[in-house]
């Protein structure tokens, strides 16, 4: 799974943030929290107040994998990256370097394909740093159906939402990727392998996010987070961003930005794939 079974399907409803323009990405920018920052702030490295720094979450996802490749689904269970896999994050690493971005820390999910996205990043970057492996940041687990074939899960989920085929349910005006998600964790019900729902999946991702801004937030700084498409989906979904522009799923090695400052999230660009068009043109 890993989100690639939608790339010709709405990935979600509008979530009522006005989407901002700049290098022809699906961006969209939310002010969150309680103290929340204004427009213009907490963007910059070492920017902040009160002692405390802005930090920056550089957000992608990982490589193309064996059973992205394959059509499998692909949440808790796991496969090493592919040579294009490999090939987009050596991209993704050249084009930080390029635009002077700089990385202060590595965290990423604890499975094989995570680990050796963020390895690859760092060798073309050019960074001595080793990634911190969280397994909050995996994708959502699918439960039993872990391994199988996409159509079949999702001609499931269709089944069970009241539509005949996944086709019917992607192009449905009404369809919500969390709603079509818990059906699937309530199909794995009294299975031996229960599947996560999206609150589950999002609130452990948030979870992790903040865990790592925090600690970062006397220094500041920014950090490159490697994580799973439809987790990065939920965890921004649950942040309010606009994500209706998000039509073919997350990119691999996209980034998605995420600056933390005084308790609140600014959302920068979502699903931005110009590092890596900078790092494959080098």
């Amino acid at each position: 799974m890993d989100n690639d079974v939608l790339h010709s399907s709405r990935l979600t409803r509008r979530a009522g943030l006005a989407a901002a323009g700049g290098l022809g990405l699906a961006a969209a920018t939310a002010w969150i929290g309680p103290a929340a920052a204004q427009p213009g702030q907490g963007a910059g490295r070492g920017a902040g107040h009160g002692g405390r720094k802005a930090v920056t979450l550089l957000v992608t996802r990982h490589g193309r994998t064996m059973l992205n490749t394959l059509d499998r689904v692909q949440g808790w269970s796991d496969s090493p990256l592919t040579d294009a896999g490999v090939a987009v994050a050596e991209d993704l690493g050249r084009g930080l370097a390029l635009e002077g971005v700089e990385i202060d820390a590595v965290h990423c999910g604890d499975m094989v394909r995570h680990h050796q996205t963020a390895s690859a990043v760092l060798e073309t970057f050019g960074a001595d740093l080793e990634p911190i492996r969280d397994e909050r940041l995996r994708e959502i687990s699918f439960g039993s159906y872990e391994g199988e074939r996409n159509g079949v899960m999702w001609t499931a989920i269709a089944q069970s939402l009241g539509h005949a085929s996944q086709e019917e349910l992607f192009a449905s005006p009404d369809f919500d990727m969390s709603v079509a998600l818990d059906a699937g964790a309530a199909l794995s019900d009294g299975t031996a392998v229960p599947a996560e729902t999206s609150a589950d999946c999002a609130d452990r991702a948030l979870a992790a996010l903040e865990e790592i801004a925090q600690s970062r937030t006397r220094k500041g700084g920014t950090v490159l987070v490697v994580t799973s498409g439809l987790t990065i989906y939920l965890a921004l979904h649950a942040l309010g961003a606009d994500l209706s522009s998000v039509t073919g799923g997350f990119h691999n090695a996209s980034v998605s930005t995420l600056t933390y400052q005084e308790g609140s999230w600014t959302i920068g660009a979502i699903n931005d794939m110009h590092y890596v068009e900078q790092g494959a043109g080098a």
